[in-house]
Protein backbone atom coordinates (compact mmCIF):
# COMPACT_ATOMS: atom_id res chain seq x y z
CA UNK A 1 0.00 0.00 0.00
CA UNK A 2 2.57 2.06 1.18
CA UNK A 3 4.69 1.53 -2.36
CA UNK A 4 1.34 2.46 -4.35
CA UNK A 5 0.74 6.04 -2.39
CA UNK A 6 4.64 6.70 -3.37
CA UNK A 7 3.62 6.00 -7.07
CA UNK A 8 0.65 7.94 -7.02
CA UNK A 9 2.01 10.84 -5.61
CA UNK A 10 4.84 10.44 -7.84
CA UNK A 11 2.46 10.72 -11.02
CA UNK A 12 0.73 13.82 -9.51
CA UNK A 13 4.18 15.86 -9.02
CA UNK A 14 4.86 14.98 -12.68
CA UNK A 15 1.66 15.74 -13.72
CA UNK A 16 1.24 18.98 -11.92
CA UNK A 17 5.09 20.23 -13.24
CA UNK A 18 3.71 19.39 -16.92
CA UNK A 19 0.50 21.60 -16.57
CA UNK A 20 2.49 24.23 -15.04
CA UNK A 21 5.05 24.55 -17.70
CA UNK A 22 2.12 23.88 -20.72
CA UNK A 23 0.87 27.20 -18.67
CA UNK A 24 4.72 29.40 -18.95
CA UNK A 25 4.99 28.60 -22.47
CA UNK A 26 1.33 28.83 -24.29
CA UNK A 27 -1.03 30.47 -21.17
CA UNK A 28 -2.47 34.30 -21.50
CA UNK A 29 -1.98 36.84 -24.16
CA UNK A 30 2.21 36.42 -24.93
CA UNK A 31 1.99 36.93 -28.49
CA UNK A 32 5.77 37.61 -28.39
CA UNK A 33 6.41 33.95 -27.54
CA UNK A 34 8.68 32.38 -30.41
CA UNK A 35 6.81 30.45 -33.06
CA UNK A 36 7.32 26.58 -33.76
CA UNK A 37 9.42 26.90 -37.60
CA UNK A 38 8.10 23.28 -38.21
CA UNK A 39 4.53 24.41 -38.06
CA UNK A 40 5.16 28.21 -39.40
CA UNK A 41 3.01 28.45 -42.81
CA UNK A 42 3.25 31.74 -44.60
CA UNK A 43 0.62 33.58 -46.64
CA UNK A 44 1.63 36.39 -48.81
CA UNK A 45 -1.82 37.97 -50.43
CA UNK A 46 -1.70 40.22 -53.86
CA UNK A 47 -4.35 41.54 -56.05
CA UNK A 48 -1.84 39.99 -58.52
CA UNK A 49 1.95 39.93 -59.49
CA UNK A 50 3.88 40.98 -62.54
CA UNK A 51 3.78 44.98 -61.67
CA UNK A 52 7.61 45.45 -61.62
CA UNK A 53 6.34 47.41 -58.53
CA UNK A 54 4.73 47.26 -54.81
CA UNK A 55 3.82 43.30 -55.33
CA UNK A 56 6.70 42.49 -56.70
CA UNK A 57 9.23 43.97 -54.57
CA UNK A 58 6.87 42.19 -51.81
CA UNK A 59 7.37 38.63 -53.53
CA UNK A 60 11.26 39.24 -53.91
CA UNK A 61 10.91 39.00 -50.03
CA UNK A 62 8.55 36.08 -50.06
CA UNK A 63 10.87 34.30 -52.27
CA UNK A 64 14.07 34.65 -50.01
CA UNK A 65 11.91 32.99 -47.51
CA UNK A 66 10.97 30.25 -49.53
CA UNK A 67 14.70 29.82 -50.52
CA UNK A 68 15.33 29.53 -47.42
CA UNK A 69 13.04 26.70 -46.76
CA UNK A 70 10.16 27.82 -45.40
CA UNK A 71 6.80 26.81 -46.06
CA UNK A 72 5.27 29.67 -48.00
CA UNK A 73 3.21 30.46 -50.81
CA UNK A 74 1.99 33.57 -52.67
CA UNK A 75 -1.97 33.93 -52.94
CA UNK A 76 -3.13 36.16 -56.20
CA UNK A 77 -6.79 37.19 -55.29
CA UNK A 78 -7.48 39.68 -57.56
CA UNK A 79 -9.67 43.05 -57.35
CA UNK A 80 -12.92 42.05 -56.13
CA UNK A 81 -13.32 43.19 -52.22
CA UNK A 82 -16.01 40.43 -52.03
CA UNK A 83 -14.46 38.25 -52.26
CA UNK A 84 -11.87 38.79 -50.40
CA UNK A 85 -12.72 37.14 -46.61
CA UNK A 86 -13.77 33.98 -48.36
CA UNK A 87 -10.45 33.81 -50.17
CA UNK A 88 -8.36 34.25 -47.03
CA UNK A 89 -10.68 32.35 -44.90
CA UNK A 90 -9.63 29.42 -47.19
CA UNK A 91 -5.51 29.91 -46.94
CA UNK A 92 -5.95 29.45 -42.71
CA UNK A 93 -8.11 26.22 -43.43
CA UNK A 94 -4.96 25.40 -45.33
CA UNK A 95 -3.22 26.04 -42.30
CA UNK A 96 -1.68 29.31 -42.85
CA UNK A 97 -1.12 30.83 -39.91
CA UNK A 98 1.30 33.90 -40.75
CA UNK A 99 -0.70 36.29 -43.33
CA UNK A 100 0.73 39.10 -45.01
CA UNK A 101 -1.65 41.61 -46.90
CA UNK A 102 -1.51 45.32 -47.74
CA UNK A 103 -4.00 48.24 -46.46
CA UNK A 104 -6.25 46.67 -48.43
CA UNK A 105 -7.10 43.76 -46.76
CA UNK A 106 -7.01 44.94 -43.35
CA UNK A 107 -11.22 45.09 -42.93
CA UNK A 108 -10.93 41.52 -43.65
CA UNK A 109 -7.46 40.41 -41.16
CA UNK A 110 -9.29 42.38 -38.34
CA UNK A 111 -12.69 40.21 -38.78
CA UNK A 112 -11.16 37.12 -39.14
CA UNK A 113 -8.31 37.85 -36.15
CA UNK A 114 -11.37 38.30 -34.15
CA UNK A 115 -12.02 35.25 -34.89
CA UNK A 116 -8.65 32.84 -35.63
CA UNK A 117 -7.05 33.80 -32.39
CA UNK A 118 -3.68 31.30 -33.29
CA UNK A 119 -3.08 33.22 -36.85
CA UNK A 120 -0.97 36.25 -37.04
CA UNK A 121 -1.89 38.44 -39.65
CA UNK A 122 0.67 41.59 -40.51
CA UNK A 123 -0.72 44.64 -42.80
CA UNK A 124 2.02 46.12 -44.36
CA UNK A 125 1.79 50.17 -46.00
CA UNK A 126 -0.04 51.34 -43.36
CA UNK A 127 -0.66 53.28 -39.99
CA UNK A 128 -2.89 52.21 -37.26
CA UNK A 129 -3.32 52.95 -33.39
CA UNK A 130 -3.09 50.29 -31.31
CA UNK A 131 -7.08 50.23 -30.09
CA UNK A 132 -7.51 48.97 -34.11
CA UNK A 133 -5.62 46.20 -33.38
CA UNK A 134 -6.05 42.67 -32.44
CA UNK A 135 -3.35 41.20 -29.96
CA UNK A 136 -2.79 39.23 -33.29
CA UNK A 137 -2.29 41.71 -35.76
CA UNK A 138 0.65 43.98 -36.60
CA UNK A 139 1.07 46.93 -39.07
CA UNK A 140 4.27 47.92 -41.28
CA UNK A 141 4.45 51.21 -41.97
CA UNK A 142 6.71 53.00 -44.90
CA UNK A 143 7.32 56.73 -44.78
CA UNK A 144 7.12 57.43 -48.49
CA UNK A 145 6.56 60.54 -47.75
CA UNK A 146 10.36 60.66 -47.38
CA UNK A 147 11.65 58.66 -50.09
CA UNK A 148 9.11 60.81 -52.64
CA UNK A 149 10.38 63.92 -51.45
CA UNK A 150 14.14 63.40 -52.91
CA UNK A 151 12.29 62.41 -56.47
CA UNK A 152 10.09 65.40 -55.97
CA UNK A 153 13.17 67.62 -55.45
CA UNK A 154 14.92 65.60 -58.57
CA UNK A 155 11.95 66.51 -60.78
CA UNK A 156 11.79 69.71 -60.07
CA UNK A 157 15.45 70.08 -61.28
CA UNK A 158 14.93 67.97 -64.03
CA UNK A 159 12.02 70.14 -65.43
CA UNK A 160 12.59 72.58 -68.16
CA UNK A 161 9.03 73.45 -69.02
CA UNK A 162 8.28 74.32 -65.16
CA UNK A 163 5.38 71.34 -64.87
CA UNK A 164 6.01 68.37 -63.31
CA UNK A 165 3.13 65.23 -62.52
CA UNK A 166 2.66 62.93 -59.69
CA UNK A 167 0.21 60.36 -61.41
CA UNK A 168 -1.48 57.46 -59.13
CA UNK A 169 -3.33 54.42 -59.23
CA UNK A 170 -6.45 54.79 -56.42
CA UNK A 171 -6.70 57.18 -54.01
CA UNK A 172 -6.36 56.35 -50.26
CA UNK A 173 -4.37 58.26 -47.07
CA UNK A 174 -1.19 56.16 -48.29
CA UNK A 175 -0.86 57.00 -52.11
CA UNK A 176 -1.81 60.29 -50.31
CA UNK A 177 1.53 60.51 -48.47
CA UNK A 178 3.44 60.06 -51.29
CA UNK A 179 2.35 62.55 -53.18
CA UNK A 180 2.50 64.75 -50.24
CA UNK A 181 6.14 63.83 -49.99
CA UNK A 182 6.78 64.76 -53.74
CA UNK A 183 4.92 67.95 -53.83
CA UNK A 184 6.85 69.41 -50.85
CA UNK A 185 10.37 68.22 -52.56
CA UNK A 186 9.22 70.22 -55.46
CA UNK A 187 8.14 73.37 -53.26
CA UNK A 188 11.68 73.01 -51.30
CA UNK A 189 13.40 73.17 -54.56
CA UNK A 190 11.71 76.22 -55.39
CA UNK A 191 12.30 77.87 -52.13
CA UNK A 192 16.10 77.23 -52.69
CA UNK A 193 16.38 77.54 -56.11
CA UNK A 194 13.90 80.28 -56.94
CA UNK A 195 12.22 78.72 -59.39
CA UNK A 196 8.10 77.86 -59.62
CA UNK A 197 7.63 74.40 -60.94
CA UNK A 198 4.08 73.45 -60.65
CA UNK A 199 2.88 69.64 -59.49
CA UNK A 200 -0.21 68.47 -61.54
CA UNK A 201 -1.79 65.38 -59.26
CA UNK A 202 -4.08 62.93 -60.87
CA UNK A 203 -5.31 59.12 -60.73
CA UNK A 204 -6.80 56.41 -63.46
CA UNK A 205 -8.86 55.02 -60.96
CA UNK A 206 -7.04 51.27 -61.00
CA UNK A 207 -3.98 49.22 -60.46
CA UNK A 208 -3.88 47.81 -63.28
CA UNK A 209 -5.18 49.71 -66.59
CA UNK A 210 -1.94 51.06 -68.20
CA UNK A 211 -4.22 52.27 -71.66
CA UNK A 212 -5.81 55.20 -69.31
CA UNK A 213 -2.78 55.93 -67.17
CA UNK A 214 -0.88 56.33 -70.57
CA UNK A 215 -3.89 58.50 -72.47
CA UNK A 216 -3.69 60.52 -68.60
CA UNK A 217 -0.13 61.51 -69.54
CA UNK A 218 -0.41 62.09 -72.97
CA UNK A 219 -3.02 64.94 -71.92
CA UNK A 220 -1.14 66.17 -69.03
CA UNK A 221 2.09 66.60 -71.03
CA UNK A 222 -0.32 67.85 -74.37
CA UNK A 223 -2.35 70.40 -72.49
CA UNK A 224 0.10 71.08 -69.45
CA UNK A 225 3.28 70.70 -70.97
CA UNK A 226 4.49 68.26 -67.75
CA UNK A 227 7.88 66.80 -68.85
CA UNK A 228 8.60 64.78 -65.50
CA UNK A 229 6.03 62.19 -64.68
CA UNK A 230 6.22 60.23 -61.38
CA UNK A 231 3.78 56.71 -61.20
CA UNK A 232 2.43 55.90 -57.95
CA UNK A 233 0.33 53.01 -59.71
CA UNK A 234 1.26 49.56 -59.66
CA UNK A 235 0.72 47.97 -63.07
CA UNK A 236 -0.95 50.71 -64.32
CA UNK A 237 2.45 52.38 -64.25
CA UNK A 238 3.49 51.01 -67.41
CA UNK A 239 1.49 52.92 -69.42
CA UNK A 240 3.16 56.15 -67.89
CA UNK A 241 6.08 54.78 -68.95
CA UNK A 242 4.96 54.44 -72.35
CA UNK A 243 4.04 57.70 -72.97
CA UNK A 244 7.13 59.30 -71.79
CA UNK A 245 8.85 56.99 -74.32
CA UNK A 246 6.11 58.83 -76.69
CA UNK A 247 6.36 61.92 -75.92
CA UNK A 248 10.72 61.91 -74.60
CA UNK A 249 10.37 63.14 -71.35
CA UNK A 250 11.59 61.58 -68.07
CA UNK A 251 9.68 59.19 -65.85
CA UNK A 252 10.85 58.39 -62.00
CA UNK A 253 9.81 54.78 -60.61
CA UNK A 254 8.57 53.52 -57.64
CA UNK A 255 9.00 50.62 -54.87
CA UNK A 256 11.66 48.69 -56.90
CA UNK A 257 14.43 49.76 -59.43
CA UNK A 258 12.46 49.83 -62.07
CA UNK A 259 14.74 51.35 -64.94
CA UNK A 260 16.68 47.97 -64.54
CA UNK A 261 13.00 45.74 -64.30
CA UNK A 262 12.65 47.16 -67.89
CA UNK A 263 16.39 46.52 -69.03
CA UNK A 264 15.40 42.77 -67.96
CA UNK A 265 11.93 42.90 -69.75
CA UNK A 266 10.41 42.23 -73.21
CA UNK A 267 10.31 46.08 -73.77
CA UNK A 268 13.82 47.50 -72.24
CA UNK A 269 12.90 50.52 -74.40
CA UNK A 270 11.35 52.02 -71.76
CA UNK A 271 13.69 51.63 -69.28
CA UNK A 272 15.88 55.11 -71.42
CA UNK A 273 13.30 57.04 -69.48
CA UNK A 274 13.09 56.08 -65.80
CA UNK A 275 15.90 58.49 -64.54
CA UNK A 276 15.45 56.61 -60.96
CA UNK A 277 12.58 55.03 -58.59
CA UNK A 278 11.32 55.61 -55.19
CA UNK A 279 12.55 52.81 -53.53
CA UNK A 280 10.09 51.02 -50.76
CA UNK A 281 11.86 48.16 -49.70
CA UNK A 282 8.63 45.74 -48.82
CA UNK A 283 10.58 42.24 -49.61
CA UNK A 284 12.96 43.36 -47.30
CA UNK A 285 10.65 44.62 -44.52
CA UNK A 286 8.54 41.30 -44.72
CA UNK A 287 11.75 38.85 -44.90
CA UNK A 288 12.87 41.03 -41.88
CA UNK A 289 9.42 40.47 -39.78
CA UNK A 290 9.67 37.27 -40.31
CA UNK A 291 12.60 36.95 -38.45
CA UNK A 292 11.86 39.19 -35.59
CA UNK A 293 8.74 37.19 -35.01
CA UNK A 294 10.72 34.21 -34.71
CA UNK A 295 12.99 35.78 -32.26
CA UNK A 296 9.88 36.63 -30.25
CA UNK A 297 10.34 40.22 -30.46
CA UNK A 298 7.86 42.85 -29.45
CA UNK A 299 5.76 43.28 -32.54
CA UNK A 300 2.10 42.58 -32.00
CA UNK A 301 -0.65 45.09 -31.45
CA UNK A 302 1.63 47.91 -32.80
CA UNK A 303 2.67 49.79 -36.48
CA UNK A 304 6.75 49.73 -37.16
CA UNK A 305 7.82 52.62 -39.04
CA UNK A 306 10.78 51.95 -41.85
CA UNK A 307 11.47 55.24 -42.81
CA UNK A 308 15.19 56.56 -44.42
CA UNK A 309 16.88 56.22 -40.81
CA UNK A 310 16.18 52.35 -40.73
CA UNK A 311 16.11 51.92 -45.07
CA UNK A 312 12.94 51.63 -45.50
CA UNK A 313 12.40 54.14 -48.14
CA UNK A 314 15.31 55.48 -50.85
CA UNK A 315 16.00 56.13 -54.47
CA UNK A 316 17.91 54.32 -56.67
CA UNK A 317 21.24 55.55 -57.52
CA UNK A 318 22.48 53.63 -60.68
CA UNK A 319 24.62 54.41 -63.52
CA UNK A 320 21.86 55.60 -65.82
CA UNK A 321 20.90 57.95 -62.80
CA UNK A 322 24.35 59.27 -62.37
CA UNK A 323 24.67 60.03 -66.60
CA UNK A 324 21.49 61.73 -66.93
CA UNK A 325 21.42 63.98 -63.40
CA UNK A 326 23.30 66.82 -63.24
CA UNK A 327 26.06 65.87 -60.37
CA UNK A 328 24.77 69.60 -58.74
CA UNK A 329 21.04 67.91 -58.33
CA UNK A 330 22.49 64.60 -57.09
CA UNK A 331 24.23 65.98 -54.90
CA UNK A 332 21.17 68.09 -53.22
CA UNK A 333 19.25 65.04 -53.14
CA UNK A 334 22.20 63.17 -51.18
CA UNK A 335 22.04 66.09 -48.42
CA UNK A 336 18.91 65.96 -48.42
CA UNK A 337 19.09 62.04 -47.88
CA UNK A 338 21.20 62.74 -45.23
CA UNK A 339 19.61 65.88 -43.18
CA UNK A 340 16.21 63.50 -42.98
CA UNK A 341 18.21 60.60 -41.42
CA UNK A 342 20.06 62.93 -38.96
CA UNK A 343 16.57 64.62 -38.03
CA UNK A 344 17.81 68.01 -39.28
CA UNK A 345 15.20 67.99 -42.16
CA UNK A 346 11.60 67.32 -41.35
CA UNK A 347 9.63 66.19 -44.65
CA UNK A 348 6.03 66.61 -44.83
CA UNK A 349 3.34 63.79 -44.37
CA UNK A 350 -0.21 63.36 -45.46
CA UNK A 351 -0.86 62.07 -41.48
CA UNK A 352 0.51 65.36 -40.29
CA UNK A 353 -2.70 67.35 -41.97
CA UNK A 354 -5.43 67.73 -39.59
CA UNK A 355 -8.23 67.14 -42.57
CA UNK A 356 -8.41 66.14 -46.25
CA UNK A 357 -9.08 69.73 -47.29
CA UNK A 358 -5.98 70.97 -45.36
CA UNK A 359 -4.13 68.49 -48.18
CA UNK A 360 -5.84 69.80 -50.63
CA UNK A 361 -5.28 73.19 -49.89
CA UNK A 362 -1.49 72.17 -49.94
CA UNK A 363 -1.75 70.65 -53.57
CA UNK A 364 -3.68 73.56 -54.78
CA UNK A 365 -0.55 75.63 -53.59
CA UNK A 366 1.73 73.44 -55.86
CA UNK A 367 -0.61 73.83 -58.77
Amino acid sequence: MKKILTILVALLMVVTLFGCNNNNNNGGNNNNVKPDEKKLKIAYVVSGLGDKSFADSGEAGMKKLRDEGYDQKTFEIGEDTATFKDKINDMIDQGYNLIFGSSSYFDQFKELAAEYKDVKFVEFDDSRSPDELTDNMAVIFYAQSEGSYLVGLMAAGMSKTGQVAVNVGKINPVINDFVTGYVNGVLDYNAAHGTNVKVVTAACDSWGDPATMKQLCLDQHRNLNADVFYQVAGGSGDGLFEACAETNTWAIGVDSDQHQEYVDSANPAKANVILTSMLKQVGNTLYGFVKRYEKGEDIWKKTTTFGLVEDGVGYVDNDFFKQNVPEALRNEMAKAFDDAKAGKLKVKSYFDFASDKEYEAYLESAR
